[in-house]
């Protein structure tokens, strides 16, 4: 506990910086359909990134957290709708944490997060990156079959997942007891990731914002397996508590015209078209 004080008073120094407030520049802008569109989304995210974190672990309003990691869901995803680009695994905590259903249905139904349109063969094979991202995609899909086969299928095979892959399987492990409901296994998985040691690996490869308070990805599992029914019990400081249960807001503001007035469901553009998600999701 002592570790995590400590963490918790070097994370909000951080956060005292520019993130912790809203780019009003990048809110004109986007109003007005003027500039980087792209740039204003990017920094908007990150900006509601922050201002979830100081909400929570500063004012410990957790409806307030809430409600801004449901706007930075919506950037997000504006983002990908301007640019394409995939939205990153450790992303998906923030529609989850908010408990919004219809950004969390979005992202059940987008194959973007794990297609490579230029090989679409990749995502069979066990050690690509499109590989371990479907199955992060199956376990917020509640595909619970196939993602016990592909699971089961990575794991028959270690000698492929070289060094620097290697983590992949602990991840695999997981997905594999979630898709089985052992919950003895999710639970030690997720508190080994929370140890200082594995929390001292991960801790670079983690966000900025969210580094000093949390480990994301055991947050992130932790949230999927309550999503399917699995309350574990977690004892450690780096996974929130009050996270976890599913407990949406009676209602989500959208305080900018342009944002309230944006289909997420409406098809990406151009050639990406035909990889648009599809309402109501699959």
């Amino acid at each position: 506990m002592k570790l995590f004080e400590e963490s918790r008073v070097r994370g909000l120094e951080h956060l005292g910086g520019t993130r912790s407030r809203i780019d009003e520049e990048c809110i004109e802008l986007l109003g007005r359909n003027r500039g980087s569109r792209s740039g204003c989304l990017r920094m908007l995210s990150s900006n509601l990134h922050g201002l979830a974190m100081l909400a929570y672990v500063r004012d410990g309003k957790l409806d307030v957290m809430k409600q801004w990691a449901y706007l930075s869901a919506r950037a997000q995803i504006m983002l990908q709708h301007e640019t394409q680009e995939t939205i990153g695994m450790e992303d998906l905590l923030w529609p989850l944490v908010s408990d919004n259903e219809e950004v969390i249905a979005w992202h059940a139904a987008n194959p973007m997060f794990y297609e490579s349109l230029q090989d679409p063969g990749r995502k069979t094979i066990v050690t690509t990156h499109e590989f371990a991202r479907l199955q992060m995609h199956r376990a917020l899909a509640h595909q619970w079959p196939a993602l016990a086969e592909d699971c089961g299928r990575a794991l028959a095979q270690p000698d492929l997942f070289k060094r620097h892959l290697r983590p992949r399987l602990v991840i695999f492990e997981f997905l594999l007891a979630l898709a089985r409901g052992d919950e003895a296994t999710m639970r030690s998985k997720l508190l080994d990731r929370c140890s200082p040691r594995q929390r001292a690996r991960s801790f670079q490869f983690e966000s900025g914002l969210t580094n000093h308070f949390i480990v994301a990805y055991a947050t992130l599992y932790a949230k999927m397996a309550w999503r399917a029914g699995y309350e574990l019990d977690l004892d450690t400081p780096w996974i929130p508590r009050d996270w976890l249960p599913v407990r949406p807001l009676p209602h989500d503001d959208e305080p900018w015209p342009f944002m309230k007035d944006f289909d997420i469901w409406q098809p990406f553009k151009g050639d990406y078209a035909a990889w648009s998600p599809r309402w109501p999701a699959p």
